[in-house]
């Protein structure tokens, strides 16, 4: 579902409260909501042209790691990824706090792009199940929030996601197959073949956030152009992603307080660390 923010939640930065129910209603039972346009025009192009030549640095030091003409990188915690509007955006992290319960937590800072000619990923969740014996569906404990650099169309290469309940799967049913491996409880690549999918356009700006558990793929850029995504994972307080990332003192003392709430539990105290380390 896409989201269009009236002009005072745009002037404001704060969602109305009828907004906020429809948005956590829509992660709840549909997998994921999208905020179209959040982000200034202006403050995008930024990042972006940051982002280009270290991506561009990051794939000639180590290539592509995610398929064919496509990659994961991670971001050093250092502007501009790190500004006020991306990791603590109080549009998002009002949706976070109501189903993740204020005290949660980021523990992943980085990004997608797949570049032309990059091809289908396989239908894939981010997580490998919490409880692998478990036939029962759990609560959220986890959400990924993107934030696209440019418009994302037919053309380049979007997210096709299949919303409406594949986050509320058994956690036996849920399995991340992006390796090709199959769930013996479920074959996530088969089934999805005859299941409803959508495409996720949207304009560069605007914030996506799902349900880690939801099937989607990344589908082929055919543009001439790159087409990145920023990617952050929030978990509840108790949940941790299995790595950690190195922010400066200096940088940590200068969050908003939102920010140094969010990444509290990171390695803080140590030099930011470039994508290719």
């Amino acid at each position: 579902m896409k989201i269009q923010l009236t002009e005072q939640e745009r002037a404001t930065k704060q969602l109305s409260p009828e907004t906020l129910e429809i948005a956590v209603e829509q992660v709840l039972t549909n997998g994921y909501v999208l905020f179209d346009k959040v982000l200034s025009e202006e403050k995008i192009a930024h990042i972006k042209q940051s982002f280009d030549p270290l991506f561009d640095e990051f794939i000639e030091r180590k290539g592509y790691n995610t398929g064919t003409n496509r990659a994961q990188m991670f971001l050093p915690f250092m502007q501009p990824y790190i500004d006020e509007d991306v990791i603590s955006n109080s549009i998002a992290t009002a949706v976070l706090d109501k189903i993740l319960g204020e005290g949660n937590r980021c523990t992943y800072l980085a990004s997608d792009t797949p570049m032309p000619g990059s091809d289908y990923q396989n239908v894939h969740c981010d997580i490998m199940p919490l409880f692998p014996d478990l036939s029962i569906p759990l609560p959220i404990f986890s959400l990924v929030v993107n934030i696209p650099l440019v418009d994302v169309t037919e053309e380049n290469g979007p997210l096709e996601v299949w919303p409406g309940g594949t986050h509320l799967n058994p956690d036996r049913a849920n399995h991340d197959t992006l390796d090709g491996s199959v769930n013996p409880h479920l074959n996530i690549v088969r089934a999805a073949e005859y299941m409803h999918s959508e495409k996720v356009f949207m304009s560069a700006g605007s914030i996506v956030i799902r349900d880690i558990r939801m099937w989607h793929r990344g589908t082929p850029n055919r543009s001439n152009d790159r087409r990145t995504n920023l990617a952050m994972i929030f978990g509840k307080s108790w949940y941790g992603g299995g790595s950690y990332i190195q922010i400066p003192q200096e940088t940590y003392d200068g969050l908003p307080p939102k920010a140094k709430d969010a990444f509290r539990m990171e390695k803080i105290g140590f030099p930011a660390k470039m994508p290719w380390e």
